[in-house]
């Protein structure tokens, strides 16, 4: 997909392994102050717990200029119990613009919910967005 003629944009969805699910299995990773949507605890995916699959995308929008910055931000984000994107937040920056871009565009994507023991459930996961620049 072409951004603006000059970037591509590919997002891939990486969720937690299993081996961090398998240090702490079946409990919840944390639970969320009510400040935000989600009620209840959040866990990790594995021991149980299927992997929430993206529905729907939204690519980033690109702030005004000249892009020569490429590369991929990680964001940490997670996706309660009615598939939508909470909490989202960077552990590897790009840049602060396109950390930003990508930040509002994972705030649209819209989820499958993760499912525990037949039950939707928040989950805490991890997505890269990577932007290139072609010339």
């Amino acid at each position: 997909m072409y951004i603006r003629g000059t970037l591509l944009c590919g997002i891939f969805l990486f969720l937690q392994s299993v081996v961090i699910a398998q240090q702490k299995p079946e409990k919840p990773t944390s639970t969320v102050e009510s400040n935000t949507a989600v009620q209840g605890p959040v866990f990790d995916v594995g021991a149980g717990i299927t992997p929430p699959k993206p529905i729907s995308v939204t690519d980033p929008r690109l702030p005004k200029g000249k892009h020569t910055i490429q590369g991929t931000c990680v964001l940490s984000l997670i996706v309660d119990e009615d598939g939508r994107t909470r909490d989202v937040r960077v552990i590897r920056s790009l840049d602060k613009r396109l950390d930003q871009s990508a930040i509002d565009a994972v705030y649209q994507w819209k989820f499958e919910p993760a499912m525990k023991d037949g039950k939707s459930v928040a989950v805490r996961t991890s997505v890269e967005v990577t932007f290139v620049v072609h010339k």
